[in-house]
């Protein structure tokens, strides 16, 4: 099934994607609820591409949990599914109860292909998931709403903060709000540059970032190069 060969209508089948049966049932009422055909996926494979195999033969859309991983061998996270969904050109929405205590971390990775980010509970509701699938049915046709489009900035590192799981890189982005820091995991700057997280401190660098997201939550950086010298002077 490939739903950008139509618009996304009523009664389409949405695989559900969740770990856990009472979250599992209450997403497919909400699914129902926005007139959507709920296709549970109850058993998590360990590859993406078992499930990628399966979603595709059984749904024209996804609504995806993002920690997957509890009671399996699961190793990847929701929200890589729906970056990678949406990719694939398969819509996709991040629906979680880790919205807020994920969205700098694992999340921020893969915000720039996740169009709208639900909070289970505040945004489990029929009129917001439809939003959300409209949302990533439009970034799948290459239409991104000004909150979306991303612009090169220059992306200033002005610190570093050792957690138990990972390194953040607390940035600056001037073109965004010149007075507030946003965490990015230091290792996604990493991955473009060839330079040690422990050097990262002071560093200009340009990024695609969604200068007009209205909140931290919703920015998303990508392909990070050095930026310019600071200019003499200075």
């Amino acid at each position: 099934m490939n739903v950008l060969d139509r618009p996304l209508r009523p009664g389409d089948p949405v695989a559900i994607i969740e770990d856990e049966e009472v979250n599992r049932r209450a997403t497919g009422w909400i699914v129902e609820e926005a007139d959507f055909t709920p296709v549970p996926v109850s058993r998590i494979p360990v590859s993406l591409e078992e499930l990628f195999a399966e979603i595709e033969d059984k749904a024209v859309a996804v609504i995806c949990d993002h920690r997957l991983g509890r009671g399996g061998n699961v190793s990847y996270y929701g929200a890589e599914v729906v970056a990678k969904s949406n990719q694939r050109k398969i819509p996709a929405v991040l629906l979680t109860s880790y919205a807020n205590s994920d969205e700098n971390s694992t999340i921020r990775r893969w915000r720039s292909e996740i169009p709208m980010l639900l909070s289970r509970g505040a945004d489990s509701d029929p009129d917001r998931l439809a939003q959300a699938l409209s949302l990533a049915e439009q970034e799948c046709r290459g239409i991104y709403t000004e909150a979306r489009k991303p612009y090169r900035v220059i992306v200033r590192v002005q610190d570093l903060r050792y957690g138990p799981e990972e390194v953040v890189a607390e940035c600056v982005v001037t073109a965004w709000q010149p007075r507030t820091t946003v965490d990015v995991p230091a290792s996604m700057i990493t991955d473009f540059l060839d330079l040690p997280i422990e050097q990262l401190v002071g560093k200009r660098l340009s990024a695609e970032v969604n200068i007009y997201a209205p909140t931290a939550g919703e920015l998303y950086f990508r392909d990070f190069k050095m930026g310019p010298g600071v200019p003499a002077g200075w």
